[in-house]
């Protein structure tokens, strides 16, 4: 028997003066799963959470935390919700014990109580063996995970986490979606927004993309895959070092019709109409210089469901 809905947006809907970023998105998370919202920049994934969080108030819509719904008692809606920022809200010079103190405090928690939540909290992220290390020696990684040890402190079942693995390494990534898929497992909902096909295929268990503010498709990753068969070939790749953007433009103007580059950081994304094409686009990268640390085409891709939208639905 599923578990039930622990996260519900209904109609929801954000707008910055006239622009309106987000149109009457719905959609329920499940203690016990983690959903994706996948889309491009610019297709209201991050102010979408931000309405989740309570950090951001909606222009119509409403948002209810197991049964709670935030207009009617704010303070009770947060204490349901742990929010993990894209950029880590910690401070360098204290080290990982003073951070999640200090974060513990604006909770209202204190004394022997958040003691034992921020040991806790540690060593849920893995990091007891790092408390007392100043947080400006860690890697990405690891600020990330500190950054989730916060979003845990006050023991929250719902978590919200906003491009959790931007800038972070293939290592680190698979590392942070271990740590979600463990606490999935203990019953948590978990709901996270991602630009990368990937790690939407792989670590969530349903998927929703965005377009243009618009929910256009919602299902399981096989559902999406059965509704829009991908008739593009992809490879996902990690560079050495991050390319001059004058460079990726001169790229992306000689790789000819039907091919596709997208760089963020290290983190590259390549897609062509066929593998013969993806081979000649990969090796007019290789001959311009780029540099893979590590690359890989995955058996399956929702390329399609991204680009066009599907009208799959999953309760």
């Amino acid at each position: 028997m599923p578990l039930p809905v622990a996260l519900e947006l209904a109609d929801i809907t954000v707008r910055y003066g006239a622009r309106a970023a987000v149109c009457g998105v719905s959609l329920g998370v499940r203690r016990g799963e983690i959903v994706a919202l996948l889309g491009p920049n610019g297709s209201g994934k991050s102010s979408t959470l931000a309405v989740a969080a309570g950090v951001l108030d909606p222009a119509g819509g409403t948002v209810t935390a197991e049964g709670q719904p935030r207009a009617a008692n704010p303070a009770a809606f947060a204490a349901r919700v742990g929010f993990v920022p894209q950029e880590p809200a910690l401070y360098d010079e204290l080290t990982a014990y003073d951070n999640l103190a200090f974060s513990g405090e604006l909770y209202g928690l204190g004394g022997a109580d958040l003691r034992r939540r921020a040991l806790r909290a540690l060593s849920r992220v893995r990091l007891s063996d790092r408390a007392g290390h100043r947080v400006g020696t860690f890697s990405g990684g690891m600020k990330q995970r500190l950054n989730l040890a916060a979003a845990l402190l006050h023991d929250p079942p719902i978590l919200l986490l906003d491009e959790p693995t931007a800038a972070l390494d293939p290592a680190a990534r698979d590392a942070l979606f271990a740590d979600l898929a463990r606490f999935r497992d203990d019953g948590h909902a978990i709901l996270l927004t991602t630009h990368h096909l990937d790690e939407a295929e792989s670590g969530c268990d349903r998927v929703g993309v965005l377009d243009s503010g618009r929910l256009v498709a919602l299902g399981a990753p096989a559902e999406l895959l059965r509704a829009r068969p991908t008739e593009r070939a992809v490879l996902y790749g990690h560079l050495r070092t991050v390319p001059p953007k004058y460079l990726v433009r001169a790229i992306r103007e000689r790789l000819g019709r039907g091919a596709e580059l997208d760089v963020t950081g290290r983190r590259l994304r390549l897609a062509a109409d066929t593998p013969e094409d993806l081979g000649r686009a990969l090796a007019a990268l290789l001959a311009e210089g780029i540099d893979f640390e590590a690359y890989r085409t995955p058996a399956g891709s929702m390329e399609r469901a991204l680009r066009e939208g599907c009208e799959v639905a999953s309760a």
